[in-house]
């Protein structure tokens, strides 16, 4: 480990902690996409390029997004949750402890030799035709894997919408009307969106060879189109659009 990693390491801890600790959500939000960059960075620094494009489209791209806008949107004034006590935040804490632990002791104890699948899979990969073995895993191998994950999604988006009852929410969020015509916002939405489209076809069209693939280049176009909502360009579309659906 040379100096630049050791720094890259320390610097992604720091800013995870004070992204934690930060008491302000917008700050909080700030902090989370440029821990997102940092991890993009340090993938990068382990050789893992697929990985690295995956955290930056999605770490720091859609899901920032999504965070700025919703600290951003205005909500009406509505009874809210009482505060956390300590009871229930020391028992969030040695949960997120235990949790650590156990991924610590699954990384540096690993059994030897480790289970894979890599000697068969690397066995067929000439077979399909493509270059770069991680776009022919995820094109062979990870179809069911990949429906899974949606499945997994969509009911953490149910158990997030089970946690508490409507009155604690402080009512349902105020219209997004977007932003001042003619800010900063506007612009990156109005300049970005071309270069951003080029770059997802561009991953795409490389990741039979080099690093890429659908996953990032369809995060970046996610990002390009929630850029244009967020400055006002674009309406979202209704949920009830049958062409939608």
């Amino acid at each position: 480990m040379n100096a630049l990693d050791a720094a890259l390491a320390l610097l992604t801890i720091g800013v995870a902690a004070w992204t934690v600790a930060t008491r302000q959500a917008f700050a909080a939000v700030i902090g989370f996409v440029a821990y997102g960059l940092l991890l993009a960075l340090a993938w990068q620094r382990l050789g893992s390029v697929d990985v690295a494009l995956t955290e930056a489209a999605l770490g720091s791209g859609v899901t920032g997004a999504v965070l700025i806008a919703a600290v951003s949107r205005p909500t009406p004034k509505g009874p809210r949750a009482a505060a956390s006590g300590p009871r229930l935040r020391l028992a969030a804490a040695l949960l997120s402890a235990l949790v650590a632990l156990a991924l610590a002791a699954l990384v540096l104890t690993p059994p030897d030799p480790a289970p894979s699948l890599a000697g068969a899979a690397a066995a067929h990969l000439p077979e399909l035709g493509l270059g770069n073995p991680v776009t022919a895993v995820l094109m062979a191998y990870r179809g069911i894997d990949t429906l899974l994950e949606k499945v997994v999604l969509l009911l953490a988006l149910l158990a997030v919408w089970s946690l508490a009852p409507d009155r604690f929410w402080g009512g349902a969020s105020a219209a997004w009307d977007g932003a001042k015509p003619g800010g900063a916002l506007t612009l990156l939405a109005r300049v970005l969106p071309p270069i951003g489209v080029v770059a997802a076809v561009y991953l795409l069209w490389v990741s039979a060879e080099e690093p890429g693939g659908a996953f990032q280049g369809g995060a970046i176009l996610a990002a390009m189109w929630m850029l244009a909502m967020m400055a006002g360009l674009l309406r979202a579309p209704e949920i009830a659009n049958p062409v939608l659906r």
